[in-house]
């Protein structure tokens, strides 16, 4: 008997160190300043020139959002990077499977949750999550998931990307009535046809909104969402559109119907 139990204790210990030793706690790995975010990182050999990029991202950000949230250049913001994806998806956060990336708000704290190699899109696209939501949050609003998720994919577009004046956004296949449109969100069981489309309208219309006119009047728009008003309302206010049916037809004329340099468009 003696004997067995020995080989069950071998035979336990060599289970118990074939195992992978559990993850760190976020709260213990490495953490690093820059002058706009405090970098949580789970590598030990975490790159300096991470350090850079994320904050060339927030420089590529800031032209668009620093009249929304003017504290983005004062006060540092978290961010979360996991060495791997695998990681990612088992921290603390609790991200979906299909996640790049995620906002993370809770317990006292807002941070930015992403792994490495690192993704500009995608640390630009919730990163601008995180700076317009807290603009919403100063008055207990959340923003329309239009605006918010057209704001985000505009602004993930533009990032680092070499400006170019003839830039008006994705080339729509098909698109919805825009009271139809403002009024939807897409669902996690919507054909993901329709999902992918209803997001690039939103990028769309965001562009139209802030490439298609005084960028100035963007910031007055949102205030009178957060406000209370509708987009109806806050668009004839601020924009001087009549109705939502002139500011849809001027938005069918001003998007592209053709990639830049193609011959010929798409169709819708």
């Amino acid at each position: 008997m003696a004997v067995r139990h020995a080989r069950l204790t071998l035979a336990c210990a060599a289970l118990l160190a074939a195992r992978p030793a559990p993850a760190q706690p976020e709260k213990d790995w490495g953490t690093q300043t820059t002058a706009h975010f405090t970098v949580r990182h789970q590598r030990l050999g975490f790159s300096p020139g991470d350090l850079s990029l994320i904050e060339r991202i927030y420089s590529a950000l800031h032209p668009d959002l620093w009249r929304l949230v003017p504290w983005m250049a004062e006060r540092r913001t978290d961010l979360y990077l996991y060495k791997d994806r695998e990681s990612y998806l088992g921290g603390k956060f609790g991200p979906p499977p299909w996640s790049g990336g995620l906002l993370a708000a809770g317990d006292g704290e807002t941070a930015l949750a992403v792994f490495e190699p690192i993704d500009t899109a995608i640390v630009a696209h919730e990163l601008t999550h995180l700076y317009f939501h807290s603009y919403f949050d100063e008055k207990g609003a959340r923003p329309p998931p239009w605006l918010d998720e057209g704001l985000a994919g505009l602004l993930q577009d533009s990032a680092l990307a070499p400006p170019d004046s003839r830039e008006k956004g994705p080339v729509l296949r098909s698109v919805a009535p825009m009271a139809e449109f403002l009024a939807a969100r897409p669902g996690r069981d919507a054909p993901g046809a329709w999902v992918s489309s209803w997001y690039r309208q939103a990028h769309s219309v965001v562009r139209f909104l802030k490439r298609g006119h005084i960028d100035l009047k963007f910031s007055e728009f949102c205030e009178k969402l957060r406000s209370g008003a509708e987009a109806e309302a806050a668009l004839k206010e601020v924009y001087e559109y009549e109705d939502l049916a002139a500011f849809e037809s001027a938005w069918q004329k001003w998007r592209p119907k053709k990639a830049i340099g193609e011959a010929h468009g798409l169709g819708d």
